[in-house]
């Protein structure tokens, strides 16, 4: 009798491991091909959308997940940057630099601040700081972002004054002088969402920006003018696209999506 239930519990505990190696194999095979627990194996995966901001019609792109991702082209005529006039000062004047208003490279422009402007939730600010720097006698990074509640961190990397000037519209919200490098930092928590602009009174052609969203669904273009803009959840989002000459364009999509913004140089 003894043996028959030793015989019947072993039998119990063979099927049981059985199955738990069944459903891992197919967990597995599920999260790596991006598949449902019911699709097929030979079903192809989710399809997203090309939205081009000048309405042209949509076009298939096959991604996985709810990301939103594309690049910003300039079609219009081509743009030679010029040089920054900094012999007002001989230490900025030691080195040449290119105006980077507006850099384009094959079509496509860099410093974009790409966001989502509805249909995404709040999240919380990430918790290291946006360092902008002054090096070489100009804000770096040029564009960047930042989430409401963030902080800011200002620094002065060159041995001669600068002057940190920040404004939302038309508000001042800190003004502050950094003699040198040797110049405490100087922070600042963003209140709410907005373009934050930087300027140096001394320098005037020093310009910085830091988009300030509500949440972390945002991006900056770099010079091949992509941007991706991932851990969406699907659905309907308005996206916004913007740059410090050519304003802003807007349009609507639906993630998973690839997203095509449009400037010719008209828009300024």
């Amino acid at each position: 009798m003894q043996r028959r239930a030793l015989l019947a519990a072993a039998g119990v505990i063979a099927l049981a491991a059985a199955y738990l190696l069944w459903g891992r194999h197919h967990s597995v095979k599920q999260v790596r091909s991006g598949e449902t627990a019911a699709s097929d194996a030979s079903a192809p995966p989710p399809a997203a959308t090309t939205v081009d901001a000048k309405g042209d019609a949509p076009l298939p792109l096959a991604v996985v997940g709810a990301v939103i991702e594309g690049e910003v082209q300039f079609t219009g005529t081509p743009v030679v940057p010029g040089k920054l006039h900094r012999e007002a000062d001989p230490y900025c004047a030691r080195r040449e630099m290119i105006d980077p208003t507006v850099l384009v490279a094959s079509g496509k422009l860099a410093n974009v601040w790409v966001h989502v402007i509805k249909g995404a939730p709040d999240t919380p600010p990430p918790p290291a700081a946006v360092e902008v720097n002054q090096v070489d006698c100009m804000y770096s990074p040029r564009v960047t972002t930042a989430v409401v509640g963030q902080r800011l961190v200002a620094r002065n990397g060159d041995p001669i004054l600068h002057n940190v000037h920040t404004y939302l519209g038309t508000s001042t919200l800190f003004n502050r002088g950094m003699p040198n490098e040797k110049s405490a930092p100087v922070e600042y928590v963003t209140m709410e969402p907005g373009l934050i602009k930087w300027k140096c009174d001394v320098h005037p052609w020093m310009r910085g920006y830091v988009g300030v969203s509500r949440n972390g669904f945002q991006a900056v273009t770099g010079t091949d003018g992509s941007f991706r803009i991932p851990n969406l959840s699907p659905g309907r989002y308005t996206m916004e696209a913007w740059h410090e000459k050519f304003g802003a364009k807007t349009l609507e999509v639906t993630a998973p999506a690839r997203v095509l913004f449009t400037y010719d140089g008209s828009e300024h």
